[in-house]
């Protein structure tokens, strides 16, 4: 084996409230491989070059949802045709969307520390396969516009900073507004215009209100409507929907439940590229981080396959 590689977002909610964090982590790893903290994507990309000469086996990565879709993208286009290593997410973020779904729970020191353990007496490892996507050139597991984008918009800004405890009760109040049909709820859920294609075939909804395709299956708070996102490999599930906020709310149970919504006001797709165009430019998400600028256009097609390490 040629090592362990461990990449730490210092900016992220945990690991900046953790300070020491790195120090700590370096230690766990020791000799066997080697721990950064990035403070910029140009130094992701100088560990890529680094990891992929060395020929690191597992890249561990600290930090959240986005932290995990920049430094895989950077990766990706350093790597190229070459095979990624193994990934082990160690969390740390504000959102920890991904490490959930894997049921990846504990500090990053705990995580890290199984699998250190694991690693120095050779115990094979659980592992599990996950498809990500690409969405107009960046890779994640979930990209999402409309009402998904302007609740993190929301909850980002949240007096306080963004926090479990807030971040509930901000839903909490968007979900009142939604079933008084208040000015909030009207905010969080204005429809826009787009024309949808799914694997080449044109939909028949004009506009939505949120639009969200990936192989993350949870959009947090315990929220599955990608019920079936990682039910075949080589495609994602794709959910648009075009309904009021009342509506909508009308089919939390099911998300909750990972059931199917059987809505008229839902498409619910699995698809191998999904495309999307728009009258005016648009803010869309790739795993709760904000795409560098509006688009009128997105393509999102079925990415990469990981292996995934579950400590």
């Amino acid at each position: 084996m040629a090592g362990i590689g461990i990449i730490l977002n210092p900016y992220s909610r945990s690991n900046r409230s953790n300070p020491e964090r790195i120090k700590k982590l370096g230690f766990i790893v020791g000799d066997k491989g080697s721990c950064h903290s990035t403070e910029t994507l140009d130094e992701v990309r100088e560990l890529a070059h680094e990891f992929k000469g060395r020929g690191v086996d597992i890249l561990g990565i600290s930090g959240g949802d986005g932290t995990n879709h920049r430094t895989l993208s950077a990766f990706l286009e350093v790597y190229g045709d070459a095979p990624l290593p193994k990934v082990a997410l160690l969390r740390g973020g504000t959102m920890n969307n991904l490490a959930n779904q894997l049921r990846i729970k504990g500090a990053p020191e705990r995580i890290l520390s199984n699998l250190i353990l694991k690693y120095h007496e050779s115990i094979p490892f659980k592992e599990t396969q996950l498809n990500m996507v690409r969405v107009n050139g960046a890779y994640g597991f979930l990209m999402g516009l409309g009402l998904i984008g302007r609740f993190i918009d929301v909850y980002q800004d949240v007096e306080g900073g963004p926090s479990p405890a807030r971040g509930a009760w901000l839903l909490s109040r968007a979900m009142f507004s939604a079933a008084l049909n208040g000015k909030f709820a009207q905010r969080l859920c204005e429809r826009f215009d787009c024309r949808m294609t799914v694997d080449g075939k044109v939909q028949p909804f004009k506009n939505a209100m949120m639009i969200f395709a990936g192989t993350m299956t949870t959009l947090g708070f315990n929220f599955r409507p990608l019920y079936r996102a990682t039910s075949e490999t080589g495609r994602f599930q794709a959910v648009a929907i075009s309904a009021t906020g009342r509506q909508l709310l009308s089919t939390f149970p099911k998300a909750f439940f990972g059931l199917p919504a059987r809505s008229e006001h839902y498409i619910d797709e699995m698809c191998q590229s999904l495309v999307l165009e728009f009258d005016k430019p648009m803010e869309y998400t790739v795993d709760g981080d904000f795409a560098d600028a509006p688009v009128t256009r997105l393509e999102i097609s079925t990415g990469p396959l990981l292996t995934c390490i579950i400590p």
